[in-house]
């Protein structure tokens, strides 16, 4: 059903018309590989804003901001860690070749870069984000009291980990 609510954009004019895109998604409704594994509850809904704008090189960049709370399940006890607050904020520079891609990723190791495409889902970018973000198994500090966010083990896991995971799938 959630195949509906495809957004899709042509991320160079999108970046170079600094334009803006706000919205809202719900769990349930992203691709399962987002929620499988550790989301206590599909109910919460998440807000985005994705900005384009040029970097000082007049590259187009892409900035997505990621926040809400994402109800997920602690690996130990397999009780809710209520207050996993997500709040991300990705830079993405598009290359318009794999070869530059890989020579700017090279050169600078902090970039978030991607391949130029003529359009772009709007929401499987929302949907890498947030796979991004979430701890890799997230566990209470202390499963005793079911600790508070602060105490909440925030591993995330290595993005690339991430993507070979999903070019597998």
């Amino acid at each position: 059903p959630f195949m509906l609510n495809r957004i899709l954009i042509d991320p160079q004019a999108f970046a170079l018309k600094k334009e803006r895109l706000h919205g809202t998604v719900a769990l349930r409704d992203l691709d399962e590989r987002t929620w499988s594994h550790d989301i206590a509850d599909l109910s919460s809904e998440l807000a985005y804003t994705l900005t384009g704008s040029t970097d000082r090189w007049q590259r187009p960049v892409l900035t997505l901001a990621l926040s809400g709370r994402v109800p997920l399940q602690c690996q130990r006890c397999m009780q809710p860690i209520e207050n996993f607050e997500l709040d991300e904020h990705v830079q993405i520079v598009l290359f318009p070749t794999e070869a530059q891609l890989d020579e700017a990723m090279l050169a600078d190791e902090e970039l978030e870069g991607m391949l130029l495409e003529k359009e772009l889902d709007v929401r499987t970018l929302v949907e890498d984000q947030i796979l991004m973000s979430l701890p890799f198994s997230p566990r209470h500090e202390d499963c005793g009291n079911n600790g508070t966010l602060d105490e909440v083990n925030r591993d995330k896991p290595n993005p690339f980990a991430v993507l070979a995971g999903l070019k597998s799938s």
